[in-house]
């Protein structure tokens, strides 16, 4: 080829080779780029729960040392004339988000529930009132709030007390607490206020194990007197 002909071949840009290679690479680019985003924005969902959940656990406690260190109400305390803690804890941050970002139920007010073992005279065991903050014996192992499952619409709180004393089948849970919503994980509120991220493998540890006081607070005394 002469020097003419080798000119021309470079002035007229890239080979059909070269150009199929640059595709090749910018879809592998992208194949890596874009679960590198859904993760990140993933991550992201994950921290705005847990940060809601934080906001939440600073509300109770503001409702606690206003009332006696009540723990905040559910809908059924309405027959003693209390209210639903989604009503007054806005009272006291009224900027607070109840719902978390990955919550599949867009018309739902609110993604977190209460642990229904921390509200007074829980249906299936009316014996028992931990609706104060000073009668849950391990705050830090006890979960506060906790995220509802998409389908678990029907309530403020969750329905677990009738396994007083008794270990929770994993499978019993799942069907009331998103327990797998931000990657396998999800977050809890524990009565201390502190929020833990915990796997499905974690959370039936600790569902298998009542003395770690993780849904029921334990210890098995009724409380009646403030």
């Amino acid at each position: 080829m002469s020097h003419f002909s080798k000119a021309r071949a470079t002035a007229s840009g890239f080979t059909l080779a070269e150009i199929l290679v640059v595709i090749a690479i910018i879809v592998s680019l992208v194949a890596l780029v874009i679960p590198l985003n859904r993760k990140l924005r993933d991550r992201s969902y994950e921290v705005k729960c847990s940060n809601n959940l934080r906001n939440i656990g600073v509300a109770s406690m503001l409702f606690g040392t206003d009332n006696n260190n009540k723990i905040p109400s559910t809908t059924h305390q309405r027959r003693l004339g209390g209210k639903s803690w989604s009503v007054t804890l806005k009272e006291y941050v009224p900027s607070i988000d109840f719902r978390c970002p990955m919550d599949g139920d867009k018309n739902r007010p609110y993604s977190y529930l209460i642990n229904d073992f921390l509200t007074q005279n829980p249906a299936g065991a009316p014996e028992l009132n931990y609706s104060y903050f000073h009668r849950v014996v391990a705050p830090e192992q006890t979960f506060l709030f906790a995220e509802a499952h998409d389908q678990y619409t029907s309530s403020d709180h969750f329905h677990f007390s009738e396994y007083n004393g008794l270990a929770i089948p994993i499978e019993v849970f799942a069907t009331q607490v998103a327990h797998d919503r931000h990657s396998g994980s999800a977050n809890f509120l524990f009565v201390d206020g502190h929020v833990e991220c915990l796997n499905k493998e974690e959370i039936e540890k600790r569902l298998q194990n009542p003395q770690r006081s993780f849904v029921d607070p334990l210890p098995r005394t009724t409380l009646n007197s403030q």
